[in-house]
């Protein structure tokens, strides 16, 4: 689990720090979904799903990015926080467009 956790780009953090981190990670995620269900109405998953999809999402755009990301002169870990932010909503948003 560390070792999966530093790859998208969590720092070695104790144990209760680590679950602040991620409780705000996913009230964060949860705000975001509650946002979509709101935007896009009867096309939407729902609130708990679509915190689903954006979490999913981001954690695989922090990987991609981590794994490929190219270098910017910008903060590293802005970087990869927007790509995590965008990955998570273009995935909620191809899936509604599938959806449809």
């Amino acid at each position: 689990m560390r070792g999966l956790l530093m790859t998208v780009g969590f720092p070695d953090l104790p144990l209760l720090s680590l679950v602040l981190v991620l409780t705000v990670i996913v009230l964060g995620a949860m705000m975001f979904g509650w946002i979509a269900d709101l935007l896009l109405g009867d096309s939407a998953f729902g609130t708990a799903l679509n915190t689903g999809i954006l979490l999913v999402g981001a954690f695989c755009g922090a990987w991609l990015w981590h794994r490929y990301g190219a270098r910017t002169p910008f903060d590293p870990d802005a970087v990869r926080a927007g790509a995590a932010t965008g990955a998570g909503l273009v995935l909620l948003l191809a899936l509604t467009a599938v959806k449809r």
